[in-house]
């Protein structure tokens, strides 16, 4: 399915699947079907097997010795505020921000991958070292788009718009690891021509109100418009207070982030169902012991396009935290 099919009639379109989901809706079991792997990044190298298509926006390798400039996967010497991994040594990480205020890196791979049958993507993230700001979000784009910017940062987390900044281009589903709290909140421009079903919850919508260390999946947006809140794990219990706003809690047991790089590793696992509202399931390891732990589960309200290509973002303000990503593994599902 093209982009122009998912995004081009604007709101009405997308109102109209979204209120189109049928309670029952579901994907293709892509447990039923074989994985095959597309692509593979483990990230802890020192940047000398960077794929072609890959590109960087701020975002450098921890293992890399040399700086190279603008949109290069090269060293982190240069963003090295808080207790960042070590530069030069390896293995290593992707950094997406050290712990300076008002930061921002991003990653995609402007590269068009098949979606056969669903998708399946698993990741190691961390977040640590800061005072919990704002978070790291994984998104998927309709394959024709030229995948070369982000979306809005901040609580947009580089996926979804605000009042000042586009969406991500072609965007078709982001996944919001938001340790601040605002990803699930249409504060900011986020959610514009959303249905009502599909809107943040109304303790949601005040601009000083935040639920954070919280999981959300936004769907389908192109420019200022849709993005919408799919799923999210916060909850309407008010569990503290800071300047000005309220904050709420979140539905699983862990949190995402820790102080130290040492305690901060999840797994994150990310599943696409196939069909034409497909299932999203979210699964986290903890590394508690507990293995996988189911977060979120959701439906699209359109099918996802034929190809797609991947992205990473994260950013910082007044509050900050250390965002690394490594071990990357993106699958479809066939026969």
């Amino acid at each position: 399915m093209k982009r122009i099919a998912i995004l081009g009639a604007g709101s009405m379109l997308l109102a109209a699947a979204l209120a189109a989901i049928p309670a029952t809706a579901g994907a293709q079991g892509a447990e039923e079907l074989t994985k095959k792997l597309l692509f593979t990044a483990p990230m802890t190298d020192d940047g000398t097997n960077v794929p072609a298509d890959a590109v960087s926006i701020d975002a450098c390798l921890t293992g890399a010795t040399e700086i190279l400039g603008t949109n290069f996967f090269d060293s982190c010497a240069d963003q090295a505020t808080g207790p960042v991994p070590e530069a030069g040594k390896t293995p290593g990480y992707l950094q997406l921000t050290d712990a300076s205020e008002y930061n921002s890196g991003a990653a995609f791979l402007n590269k068009a991958l098949p979606n056969k049958g669903g998708i399946e993507v698993t990741f190691a993230q961390y977040q640590y070292g800061g005072t919990g700001a704002d978070g790291i979000s994984f998104f998927l784009v309709d394959g024709d788009t030229d995948l070369t910017e982000s979306g809005a940062l901040g609580g947009s987390l580089g996926y979804a718009q605000n009042k000042n900044f586009d969406g991500v281009d072609g965007g078709y589903l982001g996944l919001g690891l938001d340790a601040w709290g605002n990803f699930s909140a249409d504060t900011e421009g986020r959610g514009v021509g959303c249905p009502e079903d599909y809107r943040a919850p109304s303790y949601l919508s005040v601009n000083t109100n935040k639920a954070p260390d919280n999981v959300a999946l936004r769907g389908p947006g192109q420019g200022k418009e849709g993005y919408c809140l799919l799923a999210t794990t916060a909850t309407d219990e008010k569990i503290g207070e800071y300047t000005g706003g309220d904050i709420y809690g979140t539905d699983f047991p862990e949190s995402l982030r820790s102080e130290t790089l040492a305690d901060a590793k999840r797994l994150v696992k990310l599943k696409v169902g196939d069909g034409d509202h497909p299932k999203v399931t979210v699964d986290i390891d903890f590394q508690d012991g507990a293995g996988w732990t189911r977060v979120l589960e959701s439906e699209v309200p359109f099918a996802a396009p034929d190809t797609f290509k991947i992205g990473f973002a994260a950013s910082t303000g007044r509050a900050t935290d250390v965002h690394l990503i490594r071990h990357l593994r993106v699958e479809t599902f066939v026969d």
